[in-house]
């Protein structure tokens, strides 16, 4: 290991704030410091952790203000209570009755799952009864008995294509909006729609740790007229957050690896600082799994590993691997955290102490000139920055280490804000949506954030090469694009399986590989120990038409073993069980799509067999705009030019023997190289056949 590096502390980031005792009610704290002795020495019960939170004293205020008007933003420190509080409030003063729901809506599926968990347990009830949550391709709720359910931004509009006025709904929460993500955006747009017919018996809550909340007031209040009436149609309401001093620590000077300053800073802290958990921040998961394995190794070699407790976080993850994360922590280890950017709002770790920012996040960026979605790793916001310091001092004081110095976060380099989704993201999922639910003028709408022209444009032109929309009409076919709009993929993907179904009858395959894609995780496992024998039983299922094809091998083969012995059947194959497990429950689940569209049970069960022909033309079909050719150098171009594209190191197609002429890929992600991850190998005559408005004959 290097030198211990040299940390720079300034103030603390967060200080303690006046009178946030329990409630700041008088009889309350008198009550609270008077317990007779055994008390005084047990873990306080819910009711009283829930009476300790900021937004305890705020109760009447907050349901005032949501009576009395149709929208009030609601701005809450890290820890304030407003995600899990403000829906129990809202349905112990009856919002939820005759049937209503109140709604909570999260920007990560893990946050609104998590959430649910934690309400269900304070309010003393079974998860999927009155409290439930719904994600894609998860959900645990009854439409008779929930009456407060969590959900995704995401969700909440695919229930606006069956119910557009939400009518289900009493008051809407959404909650995070300062993630700013296309759903978000979309929604609020919705939401404001929504308000014009239901302005006497629907409320919209906005809330967020750092809100620009004159903006949000601004929006809903402005109209096609702008009047008092409408300005006093929305309020704003602050809650002071309750938190420990939170000590923050630079580097003295910049590091050159963020990943090894990452483990280093675990290790140090480990030795050095009070009991605490760990929690560090990563751009991706294959960050994430470096430094587990780095960690690993390096406690071993000290003898250390046994009294650390090593999980990773991020959004691919399954539940039950999700769950691992919120356990407590067992007596006599300290638990370590490698996350993405899901563990900086909304998730809430107990036990966090520390804190150790590497700086970075992973974000997709669309270049509408070359048609590249690509995942970029850069400097983190300002914003973030604070959001993750608040993770520490939630129970006790805390620590956060920012792996870059003072001088570089107050220079440029870091933004005052996140760039909006919707300012550099592929926006054909939202122009498909809003077309869905009947918006023909996507010019003219009344978005909360108008996205840049030559984003819209380009959306409109991938939808019309893949057959959604009628160019000249600017409205969804009347199959095939009304069917796209209703499955819970992305477009290229949801393409894919309609054109398996329609014409190259082989949507076994089709629904196995759309599965994989959009999990977004490698089902084989290369342990350090074992890499020889990993790589000798992956062959078993590699295939030179690429990594889709064979990550489908696998999958089918998981499926065609007895569910008693399939995770045996994965260990002996290097496989990981659990993202196998979660492909196989999407791949069911969009087989439910497709038959409630009337597509046979038959059909979903049609094989391609050996003719690996047709599924390969299937991915093409809806990744077409991801295809390249090969260069002299080894490198990959996009037809319509751009960068270099480099095949990535973990590809079945790696090695230089196995490199085809041409190949569609599912993502692009940029460190060293532009590296395309998820390759199928194609044959060039297929794109004008399957693309013909995108490619014209050479």
């Amino acid at each position: 290991m290097s030198a211990k590096r040299s940390y720079q502390e300034t103030a603390p980031t967060v200080a303690r704030r006046e009178n946030d005792f329990p409630g700041n009610d008088e009889g309350f704290i008198r009550s609270y410091f008077n317990r007779g002795d055994d008390s005084a020495n047990r873990p306080p019960t819910i009711d009283e952790q829930r009476r300790q939170l900021p937004a305890f004293k705020h109760r009447m205020q907050l349901l005032y203000a949501i009576e009395k008007h149709s929208v009030v933003i609601v701005v809450g420190e890290p820890g304030s209570g407003k995600s899990t509080q403000l829906p129990q409030y809202l349905y112990e003063a009856g919002w939820s009755a005759n049937g209503k729901t109140i709604g909570c809506t999260q920007p990560r599926r893990i946050a609104a799952a998590m959430l649910a968990q934690r309400v269900s347990q304070e309010m003393g009830v079974e998860l999927g009864t009155t409290v439930g949550y719904s994600v894609r391709f998860s959900d645990a709720f009854s439409p008779e008995a929930t009456r407060i359910k969590y959900l995704t931004d995401g969700t909440l509009i695919r229930e606006c294509l069956s119910d557009p006025l939400l009518s289900a709904y009493s008051v809407i929460m959404v909650d995070e909006a300062q993630d700013r993500s296309i759903a978000t955006d979309m929604l609020l747009a919705l939401l404001k729609k929504i308000l014009r017919k239901r302005k006497n018996d629907l409320r919209v809550v906005i809330s967020s740790a750092s809100l620009d909340a004159e903006r949000f007031r601004t929006y809903f209040a402005s109209d096609a007229i702008a009047t008092a009436e409408a300005l006093g149609s929305a309020t704003i309401l602050s809650i002071s957050g309750r938190v420990f001093p939170v000590d923050t620590h630079y580097l003295a000077l910049p590091c050159e690896n963020y990943l090894a300053a990452s483990v280093e800073a675990v290790m140090n802290i480990h030795s050095n600082e009070p009991a605490g958990d760990i929690l560090v921040f990563l751009p991706g998961k294959d960050d994430i799994a470096r430094a587990l394995a780095d960690t690993h190794e390096l406690a071993l070699t000290d003898g250390r590993l046994g009294s650390m407790m090593l999980v990773a976080l991020s959004a691919g993850l399954s539940q039950e691997e999700q769950r691992q994360v919120f356990d407590p922590t067992p007596a006599g280890k300290r638990k370590v955290v490698f996350s993405t950017n899901v563990a900086e709002t909304s998730v809430t770790i107990e036990g966090i102490v520390y804190v150790v920012d590497c700086g970075f996040v992973k974000q997709r960026m669309l270049d509408p000139a070359t048609g590249i979605d690509r995942l970029v790793t850069q400097p983190i916001s300002k914003s973030s920055a604070v959001q993750r310091a608040g993770r520490a001092g939630r129970t006790q004081p805390g620590k956060v280490y920012r792996l870059y110095t003072s001088e570089a976060f107050k220079s440029g380099l870091f933004l005052r804000h996140d760039v909006p989704e919707v300012c550099r993201l592929p926006l054909a999922p939202m122009v498909l949506t809003l077309m869905a639910l009947g918006v023909s003028n996507l010019v003219r709408f009344d978005y909360f954030q108008p996205p840049p022209p030559e984003l819209l444009s380009h959306a409109l032109e991938h939808l019309a090469s893949l057959g959604a929309i009628e160019p000249q009409r600017a409205v969804l076919t009347p199959e095939f694009g009304i069917h796209l709009a209703e499955l819970p993929l992305d477009p290229q993907l949801g393409a894919c399986l309609l054109n398996a179904a329609q014409k190259l009858h082989c949507l076994r395959e089709a629904l196995a590989a759309v599965a994989m894609l959009a999990i977004g995780n490698d089902p084989f496992v290369v342990p350090g120990d074992q890499r020889t024998e990993a790589e000798l039983d992956k062959r078993e299922f590699m295939v030179q038409e690429g990594d889709v094809l064979t990550f489908v091998n696998a999958l089918v083969a998981y499926q065609e073993t007895p569910a008693k012995l399939r995770s045996q059947w994965c260990r002996l194959h290097f496989l990981s069980s659990r993202t196998l497990e979660q492909a196989d429950r999407v791949s069911r689940q969009l087989e439910g799509y497709l038959i409630r569209m009337g597509y046979s049970r038959e059909r979903c069960r049609q094989s391609c067999g050996q003719d690996f022909s047709r599924l390969q033309k299937c991915l093409a079909s809806g990744l077409f705009a991801n295809a390249a050719r090969l260069e002299a150098d080894g490198s990959y171009r996009l037809f319509r030019g751009g960068p270099a594209l480099w095949i990535h190191p973990s590809s079945v197609l790696f090695p230089e023997t196995a490199r085809p002429k041409f190949v569609v890929f599912a993502e692009a992600m940029e460190t060293t190289k532009l590296y395309m991850r998820g390759i199928t190998a194609i044959d060039l005559s297929w794109l004008t056949e399957v693309a013909p408005h995108y490619y014209t004959a050479e």
